[in-house]
């Protein structure tokens, strides 16, 4: 079964050639002057998916949620994963992807990046905070 390796956010992520480059990933405390606001973060991802589930249609949803699991923004996509001609039985594949946000943001407080593949929720959520207030110079904010 397909499964998550990794899940986050940072202030830029971008997804090409097999590879994720990342830019201050894992961040998980953001400021906004105002709310409701706009997340101004990317989402980074990794699926692991089995050999033999290659060449197959797969479903993604991601969700952004406040502490009350109301939902603030929700992304669905499916996905194919080819299978090369090097890969070997038995091997998990990597499927890179990176969301470009801005993301919306209703009020300060905790919020949960979750993802599901196949209708199964995927574990760990990636957990972040917005506060209000300004960003530190030099640093991005919601």
């Amino acid at each position: 079964m397909a499964k998550q390796e990794f899940l986050m956010l940072a202030d830029g992520a971008e997804s090409t050639n097999g590879k994720i480059y990342i830019l201050g990933g894992g961040s998980d405390r953001h400021r906004a002057g105002s709310f409701p606001t706009q997340l101004k973060a990317d989402i980074a991802l990794g699926i692991l998916v089995p050999w033999g589930e290659t060449n197959q249609d797969h479903k993604l949803v991601l969700r952004i949620e406040d502490e009350d699991a109301k939902t603030m923004a929700r992304i669905e996509s499916n996905f194919d994963l080819g299978r090369p001609a090097s890969a070997i039985p038995g091997q998990d594949l990597r499927f890179l992807i990176a969301i470009k946000g801005p993301f919306p943001i209703a009020h300060a407080g905790g919020y949960k990046l979750s993802l599901e593949i196949d209708g199964v929720a995927q574990d760990p959520p990636f957990r972040f905070w917005v506060e209000e207030g300004k960003a530190p110079r030099g640093r991005g904010g919601a």
